[in-house]
């Protein structure tokens, strides 16, 4: 390793040790402010359009619980849907079960005992990663939850898509205070790609990047979750990758969104 790069290093080791206890005191000022969060209102599984049925389960954080919007219909899951029976004219029997300020490891053990034992779904979403990101857990360890949470979906729907929904760019949100906000930013990058290499060597498992904007009006009012028009924007881009892995070849697509 060149000396110059060592020392760059050694140099960022030394500023992270003496700024944590700032760090720290930070991220749990921001998770006790999870408690808070509202999620969005509404029921969190239904089904909706008319076709063949599409079993779908969105399984992790307040992503899923759609803080950030009034109703879950107006949500990243409820537009997701809507979208995916548009495009695949299918009715999609949909189940979202999202735990506010929840770590991959906390999604597994809490929530997986509520997943319904049949039918099997047919695509799955999973959004973990932010949580583990502020609570300081370590990037093996989260690859180690992560894991095991796609294994036990694996095991109950051997043959569903699994998306899972790569970390926003944290330290692009405004309200992140820093230190805080630098750090984030550096360990969401690599528990992105930690996950990334994690699960590109499972079948029938995608990884969905996010690009987020980080103009004020693509927040909610707490500054930290999408506004309505951004988790529009996201169910979008999620359906677009989930549309090609659930569509036979040769069939063509409805391209309507609404």
């Amino acid at each position: 390793m060149p000396v110059v790069e060592m020392a760059g290093r050694i140099v960022g080791r030394v500023v992270i040790f003496l700024l944590f206890p700032v760090v720290l005191t930070q991220a749990f000022s921001l998770r006790r402010r999870a408690l808070n969060f509202v999620p969005a209102a509404g029921f969190t599984q239904g089904k909706v359009g008319l076709g063949e049925p599409l079993h779908f389960l969105a399984i992790g954080d307040s992503v899923i619980s759609g803080v950030g919007a009034r109703r879950i219909e107006r949500s990243t899951v409820g537009q997701l849907v809507r979208f995916l029976s548009g495009r695949l004219a299918r009715e999609i029997h949909w189940n979202a079960l999202g735990m506010i300020g929840a770590h991959a490891a906390k999604v597994r053990y809490r929530g997986m005992p509520k997943v319904p034992t049949a039918p099997p779904y047919h695509a799955i979403l999973v959004s973990v990663g932010v949580n583990d990101v502020l609570k300081l857990e370590r990037s093996a360890g989260y690859r180690r939850h992560l894991l095991d949470l796609v294994g036990d979906l694996r095991a109950h729907s051997p043959d569903a898509v699994i998306a899972y929904l790569g970390l926003p760019p944290l330290d692009e949100f405004p309200k992140l205070k820093r230190p805080l906000r630098w750090l984030v930013g550096i360990r969401v990058r690599k528990f992105d790609a930690v996950a990334r290499e994690a699960l590109s060597t499972l079948p029938n498992v995608v990884h969905i990047p996010v690009a987020f904007s980080p103009r004020p009006e693509m927040f909610s009012d707490d500054g930290l979750h999408p506004s309505e028009t951004s988790q529009r924007k996201l169910a979008k881009m999620i359906a677009n990758r989930l549309t090609a892995h659930l569509t036979p070849a040769g069939v063509a697509l409805n391209a309507a969104d609404d």
